[in-house]
């Protein structure tokens, strides 16, 4: 399947409604995203079973097909095949409640600073939940390998802090020696300056939802305290959500407490590798005899319920670029 094309989207729709991912509970984010994808593709392949052209389906089986398989540049020699699975029920879980009584999250897993690459994968999400405006979208910035070297110092060991309550500052900010805290400030100097540059282009994007009123509330993940401040200077739409790596920083920094607080930034934890799109490519998309090295972009949705609290939905909108044996 897929021999004939260069690009693919893949759109999991509603993840918690998938068996086999339910059976293994305690998986993490890589697994999930692996799962959710090989799943897709399974379907795939067992209820498209022709080949494709340019991708775009011989049309004497377009109609038997509950998928939607487009050419998005005929024009070139580049073909991008677009999969979701048939029997979703994304649009039945979004009808169940009235759209003010939903919240919907959106985090944005990229490794360049494409703005192009951005906008189409905000525009997938939209077009997957057939929504207008989204309540928040987090961007996750990691540039390519050159870049990852300095993401690499914030988690040696000289670098963490004890173990304890990811949002702790207790007792424990009492062992944060001063050199501690000068190291994480030299790592987050010289990752920002890597990748300050990239998630303003990416950010300026995103500002324009804002404007357009498509999207509500913007943040960022894994940037460090003094990056965050830079950005928030320079931005017209104010960061109001920071993401920190459990991995990396176990105690929140005092300073980058303290900027959050007293600039109205919610501070949150979350456990997604750096490396996700590059993991999960691997696990995945070459179990289905297509050689991927990396994922385009990716992107979570949730949708909860926010009188309840109640996760209502989660699914991933992801594209790869592919390359076929022999390439």
């Amino acid at each position: 399947m897929l021999r004939t094309a260069s690009k693919v989207t893949i759109n999991t729709g509603n993840v918690l409604n998938l068996i086999d991912i339910k059976k293994k509970a305690g998986q993490n984010v890589t697994e999930e995203l692996s799962e959710s994808i090989k799943l897709t593709l399974t379907e795939y392949g067992t209820q498209n079973g022709f080949p494709l052209a340019n991708g775009t389906a011989h049309a004497e089986s377009s109609g038997h097909s509950d998928y939607v398989v487009l050419s998005t540049s005929a024009a070139s020699d580049e073909a991008v095949v677009n999969i979701t699975r048939p029997h979703d029920d994304v649009q039945n879980k979004m009808a169940e409640e009235e759209r003010k009584n939903l919240k919907i999250g959106v985090k944005i897993f990229i490794n360049e600073d494409s703005t192009t690459a951005l906008t189409e994968c905000l525009e997938n999400v939209f077009t997957a939940l057939r929504t207008e405006h989204i309540e928040n979208v987090i961007l996750s910035y990691n540039p390519d390998l050159q870049h990852r070297d300095d993401a690499r110092i914030d988690s040696s060991p000289k670098n963490n802090f004890a173990k304890a309550s990811p949002i702790s500052l207790g007792s424990n900010v009492a062992r944060i020696s001063s050199t501690e805290v000068e190291a994480d400030n030299e790592a987050d100097a010289r990752k920002c300056e890597a990748i300050l540059p990239g998630i303003k282009i990416l950010w300026a994007v995103l500002e324009g939802y804002v404007k357009d009123g498509r999207v509500q509330q913007l943040g960022v993940a894994d940037v460090g305290g003094g990056c965050l401040r830079k950005l928030h200077a320079w931005a017209l739409v104010k960061p109001t959500i920071a993401q920190i790596n459990l991995a990396s920083c176990c105690v929140v920094p005092p300073s980058l407490h303290a900027f959050c607080r007293s600039n109205d930034v919610q501070l949150l934890t979350h456990a997604d590798p750096p490396d996700l799109l590059s993991i999960a490519a691997a696990k995945t998309l070459l179990d289905a005899g297509i050689g991927c090295n990396n994922l385009d972009w990716c992107a979570r949705y949730q949708v909860h319920i926010k009188c309840r609290g109640v996760l209502a939905l989660k699914g991933y909108v992801c594209k790869a670029t592919l390359r076929h044996k022999g390439d």
